[in-house]
């Protein structure tokens, strides 16, 4: 089933590629996420930051993919005395904004809607184990793919706000080659989560 959705995310990806070829306005883009782990994991604030291509469409649509260098991450218990130590992740995230949305004032407002497909892959790390050793990347499923949901408005054409809920469809344990200890604590664990974001279109 996992092999199914990560096929669906790649097609879906490409075929949105030939409108970017021909893109009205591009932009950079920043914002925070907050993740939403399972089990012993507790949420941490990250922060996410790329450019962006925008593409208008008939009926009020438009297609955003963006490049995106994003940091998830969280805090797991440290020992016995309630303490906790922080993790994360860097992943270089390919999402496709498929938005719809009235346009009033010349332009000048628009409020959408927007779903959120993406793929990415985890280039940096800062995972360590309850001695204070780095855990090596056998551990860590690298590859994430999901969907996200969520509400924006643009201000005077450049300025895009979005608040979105983005569901992890991948786990974070590779499962097949982690050791014990770190299937134990992240055993069930994703980086769903919530963003919001500020984007400047040009």
């Amino acid at each position: 089933m996992k092999r199914v959705y990560i096929t669906l995310a790649v097609i879906m990806l490409f075929a949105w590629l030939p409108p970017v070829a021909n893109a009205q306005h591009f932009g950079v883009k920043a914002g925070i996420n907050f993740s939403d782990p399972k089990a012993e994991v507790k949420t941490n604030m990250g922060y996410q930051a790329g450019i962006a291509v925008q593409c208008d469409l008939p009926l009020w649509f438009s297609i955003q993919p963006e490049l995106l260098f994003h940091l998830k991450g969280g805090q797991v218990s440290a020992g016995s005395g309630g303490d906790t130590r922080p993790f994360g992740l860097g992943y270089l995230e390919i999402p496709v904004n498929i938005q719809w949305g009235p346009r009033f004032s010349d332009d000048r407002f628009r409020i959408f809607v927007q779903g959120s497909p993406f793929i990415g892959y985890a280039i940096s790390k800062d995972v360590k184990n309850s001695r204070g050793e780095s855990y090596g990347w056998k551990n860590i499923n690298r590859f994430e793919y999901g969907v996200g949901a969520g509400l924006g408005i643009q201000l005077w054409r450049h300025f895009q706000i979005t608040g979105q809920y983005n569901w992890s469809l991948g786990d974070l344990v590779a499962s097949g080659f982690a050791e014990d200890e770190f299937k134990r604590i992240f055993n069930e664990s994703n980086f769903s989560g919530y963003t919001v974001s500020l984007a400047i279109i040009f």
